[in-house]
């Protein structure tokens, strides 16, 4: 008999499989196969954890990626359908400005308007990466959240599972991974995972799951000094020096950032040191 952790642990897995498969075909029949349950009962376990259906579920992360292309690509709204696995535009368009209030080409044009202020933006200081290097998929264990304090809640769930797992600190690496844009994604939608690397021996259970940040080409940079710093340090990596340089944006792979001295998050901030790998194609 399952008891509601194997539920959860099911889910996750298909959740991390929508990720990994997001601009391809996903049947009910297949979902449930990843869940180990039929299809019927798969949908309502689906749509008691996460809180939508599966299909509303999938259409809304295809459309939070099309935004993010009309926001930062100048790709034709007919291949952001496509792409967004629309036969027309016009169903595209419907679906989008049911989701996001306004239709692509409004929603472009108003973030083109914003983006106008080239004043302000080029304020911002250039920054560059330490470097531009291929790393190998890291198999993580992770605890997820969702909503505006996504992160806080997810490292108190996983300092809980280290300290009851009698985990050394000094022999893991933690990352967090950040899987939408919050200007894309409201609040109350936005997906954090905690995560962990770790060699020593760990019991899988409760809420707690693994999965794999696939490697790939990367451009790490390195922020000193308080957490709450790290959105300006994406700011002028996404507005300075992706716009000016060679570099594609991988928007298949989410940004993640690696996590040192967190003995230091409630003594002294200034010793926080976060390395931000931004996927490149």
């Amino acid at each position: 008999m399952d008891h509601p952790e194997d539920y959860v642990k099911r889910v996750l897995k298909v959740l991390i499989y929508i990720e990994d498969h997001i601009e391809e075909d996903l049947s009910m029949d297949e979902l449930a196969k990843v869940a180990c349950h039929s299809p019927f009962h798969f949908h309502r376990i689906f749509q008691a954890i996460v809180g939508e259906t599966v299909h509303k579920y999938v259409r809304r992360l295809r459309l939070e990626r099309a935004a993010g292309r009309l926001l930062h690509t100048e790709q034709p709204v007919t291949d952001i359908a496509l792409d967004a696995a629309y036969e027309t535009p016009s169903a595209f368009t419907r679906a989008f400005k049911q989701c996001m209030g306004k239709s692509p080409r409004n929603y472009r044009a108003l973030y083109k308007e914003v983006n106008a202020m080239t004043k302000k933006i080029n304020e911002l200081p250039m920054i560059q990466p330490d470097k531009i290097e291929k790393i190998s998929d890291l198999n993580l264990f992770f605890i997820r959240r969702v909503g505006d304090a996504a992160a806080e809640n997810a490292w108190k769930a996983m300092k809980a599972f280290i300290k009851d797992n009698q985990l050394d600190r000094l022999r893991m690496r933690y990352f967090s991974v950040s899987h939408d844009d919050p200007q894309v994604t409201s609040e109350d939608k936005l997906r954090m995972d905690a995560c962990i690397q770790t060699s020593q021996e760990v019991l899988v259970k409760g809420e707690v799951a693994r999965q794999a940040l696939k490697g790939g080409k990367y451009a790490i940079f390195t922020h000193h000094g308080p957490h709450t710093g790290l959105q300006g340090v994406c700011d002028r990596i996404f507005l300075r020096w992706l716009p000016g340089g060679k570099e594609n944006f991988d928007d298949v792979r989410p940004v993640f950032c690696e996590l040192f001295n967190l003995e230091y998050v409630d003594v002294d901030e200034s010793k926080l040191i976060t390395k931000i790998y931004i996927p490149l194609s």
